[in-house]
């Protein structure tokens, strides 16, 4: 899968000479101490980029000209210069730090902002769209040709569809072009760009050298699921997608990896216990004293392989007694209205601090950092009338993971779904420097009380 495009690999490099020539020209310029340069540069651009990241600036075909996109770009300029100011305020004695560190954030946001301006111009406006050739034309295909329409953002165009020879379909929206004995003549009149593959079957010898001599180079070509993975960052669920997943993840267990899990998930968890219990004694002394009632909880949660376990919490809202069903299951949370919630813990919940004494549970081996959601095992019941639901269980369970910082909560079985497909993406790509980048940008949405 292609992990970066050509779009942000330029983006990211301007961003980096942005950085080094306006922290370098207005650190000069203010003639502060020339010890401190190369360590206020080096952080600043590491702080930088990797604040920009986190702050889904990199997202290029979703950056829009609005008033979030803009306060985004701000906010993550205003953090790349506070690890600099704390630096050069405890070590140098200058009366111009103030002004340098203004100077230097107004010049970076103002460039930043007015390159990406001008960056998302050219991508809408004057790059040619790619043309996107469909091979198929059963439910598969339909599914990827409206995922590519939903998202202009994209900029594909859907050039048409080769009706293969098992092909039912009589949708007459369907743009039916040619048999894949055409292929050579329709991709040279469409102007093909990329071909998917959405056949749902196995596809017999003579299709494929048919393929092989009709496709040049400059087309790339895709599998199905592969491209929906591509344009979402969900897998593709059916029976065969699922087959072909279990495979994957068989095949890449690994005690190495498994180790190296298991120190990331003991240090992580230590530092982030350490760092909160102030601030998690103070919430449990608030809890106590307002209704008497214990400050920490337990609740059954569904673990790996379907095991049991009971997940430490604190408690937010006032004792109740409460049971999902089926047919009331978009109320299984509460919301941050509900009356139910204790009126101070609305921050506590929306920042997640009430999930941190699960944290405890990380260090016995019963969660991990990054992984599916936890869920109550009451909810299981429910959800495991979802078709493959179970798999998600083929790992632990997590604080954070996929899902919840690209969807959040949810609250019915459609959104569940949607939440299983987020969540099998992660079983067939996982890896530790992607958790660890999973962690941080799970913190930075918590502190912004946006984390799911």
């Amino acid at each position: 899968m292609k992990l970066i495009s050509r779009s942000i690999a330029i983006m990211f490099l301007v961003d980096m000479c942005v950085l080094i020539i306006s922290t370098t020209a207005w650190y000069t310029c203010f003639n502060l101490p020339e010890n401190f340069l190369d360590i206020t540069v080096l952080i600043t651009v590491l702080t930088g980029l990797c604040v920009l990241f986190l702050k889904d600036n990199y997202k290029i075909r979703e950056f829009n000209v609005t008033l979030k996109n803009f306060y985004l770009l701000f906010e993550g300029v205003v953090f790349s210069q506070i690890p600099a100011a704390i630096l050069l305020l405890t070590l140098a004695q200058s009366p111009d730090i103030f002004e340098y560190l203004l100077a230097n954030l107004l010049t970076v946001f103002v460039v930043l902002r007015l390159y990406r301006i001008g960056f998302h111009y050219y991508l809408f406006n004057i790059k040619r769209p790619k043309n996107v050739l469909i091979l198929g034309t059963g439910e598969n295909a339909q599914i990827i040709a409206n995922e590519i329409q939903n998202k202009k953002a994209l900029k594909m165009n859907i050039a048409g569809f080769i009706a293969d020879a098992d092909d039912s379909n009589t949708d007459s929206n369907i743009k039916v072009l040619a048999k894949p004995k055409n292929l050579k003549e329709v991709i040279k009149k469409t102007r093909t760009d990329i071909l998917i593959v959405a056949i749902e079957r196995r596809m017999e010898e003579e299709l494929l050298t048919e393929m092989v001599q009709s496709i040049p180079r400059s087309v790339k070509v895709y599998k199905m699921p592969e491209f929906y993975e591509m344009v979402t960052g969900k897998y593709f669920i059916d029976k065969m997608s699922v087959n072909w997943l279990f495979y994957d993840f068989m095949n890449k267990r690994s005690r190495i990896y498994d180790i190296c899990k298991r120190i990331y998930d003991i240090v992580a968890a230590s530092i982030i216990l350490t760092v909160t219990f102030p601030i998690l004694l103070y919430i449990g002394i608030r809890v106590k004293k307002t209704d008497g009632g214990d400050a920490v909880y337990t609740q059954n949660r569904v673990g790996k392989n379907g095991k049991v376990f009971k997940v430490y919490k604190l408690r937010t809202m006032y004792v109740n007694d409460y049971v999902p069903d089926a047919e009331n299951i978009e109320h299984t949370e509460p919301q941050d209205s509900d009356n139910r919630v204790i009126p101070f813990c609305k921050f506590v919940r929306k920042a997640r601090f009430d999930e941190i004494p699960q944290m405890i549970n990380i260090l016995k081996g019963e969660m991990s950092i990054v992984g599916p959601r936890a869920e109550w095992d009451d909810l299981v019941k429910v959800y495991n009338e979802i078709p493959y639901y179970p798999c998600r269980q083929w790992v632990k369970t997590g604080w954070t993971g996929w899902a919840q910082i690209n969807q959040g909560h949810c609250f019915s079985s459609d959104n569940e779904l949607e939440k299983l497909q987020y969540d099998l993406y992660y079983l067939k790509h996982k890896n530790i420097l992607w958790e660890i980048g999973i962690l941080v940008k799970a913190v930075f949405l918590a502190l912004g009380g946006r984390h799911g």
